[in-house]
């Protein structure tokens, strides 16, 4: 009997970790539904061999490329997870740009207001920045060993708005923004969530977006372990018996 209290109690939990997810892809199918994209190359964005790609025929050019998540705004507590890579670039094979855009306010190229951390393999480093009206934020860096193109890469961000905290993690470098490190990250709140392109070959997959509020905290996950561990103690102590 003690075997099933506790088996319920674990399927608890782990139902309360997986509600948080509020979109994921692996464009296994072969389609891009769920995302819209913005730009000047937009056209560019395509799903194919199991990935999420963007390669524009001219090639890196500094423009701002988007893909976003439809119907989703950027909540106050979230993580984006995805793996990443570039391909190639014009600028040769140890140059290139691939990542995160979230707090999108402004769907209009240049996109006036958002907040951004991608990988620059060019630099060995992950950097993070906004831009608030036009105005471009001191960037906050990550730095890694190395960064190469044709490499894929597992990023993710972990952003609370609430205790002012970002984690930004590629593989197994991780770096903490906190107070006016992460005031400069991320002043826009709400608007678009999803991926940033420079017109560099790059793709996306194994996306995982999950919203940290809508999880039950852990101390009342806890409690629903232990509680199941209090009933059939009560059981145990009333006699009931049961057939299995």
């Amino acid at each position: 009997m003690n075997k099933i209290i506790l088996f319920i109690s674990v399927l608890s939990f782990s139902s309360i970790s997986n509600a948080a997810v509020l979109f994921s892809d692996n464009f296994d199918d072969g389609n891009t539904d769920g995302w819209s994209f913005y730009g000047t190359n937009s056209a560019s964005w395509s799903a194919a061999t199991g990935v999420l790609n963007h390669h524009a025929p001219s090639g890196y050019t500094g423009d701002r490329e988007l893909a976003l998540i439809d119907g989703i705004n950027t909540p106050d507590k979230f993580t984006l997870e995805a793996d990443v890579s570039v391909i190639s670039s014009i600028y040769g094979n140890d140059w290139g740009h691939v990542g995160f855009v979230w707090g999108v306010t402004d769907l209009i190229a240049p996109y006036d207001n958002l907040n951004t951390s991608y990988l620059r393999t060019h630099q060995d480093l992950v950097t993070n920045w906004s831009i608030v009206n036009g105005n471009a934020s001191v960037e906050q860096f990550m730095y890694t060993p190395g960064a190469t193109n044709g490499v894929t890469y597992h990023m993710r961000i972990e952003v609370d708005y609430l205790t002012k905290t970002m984690v930004t993690t590629l593989d197994g470098y991780s770096t903490v923004f906190t107070g006016a490190d992460f005031d400069l990250i991320n002043p826009n709140t709400g608007g678009g969530i999803g991926f940033i392109s420079w017109n560099d070959n790059i793709t996306f997959d194994n996306v995982v977006l999950t919203d940290g509020n809508s999880a039950i905290p852990v101390p009342a996950a806890v409690w629903l372990f232990v509680s199941g561990l209090l009933c059939f103690s009560g059981w145990r102590k009333t006699g009931v018996r049961f057939q299995y």
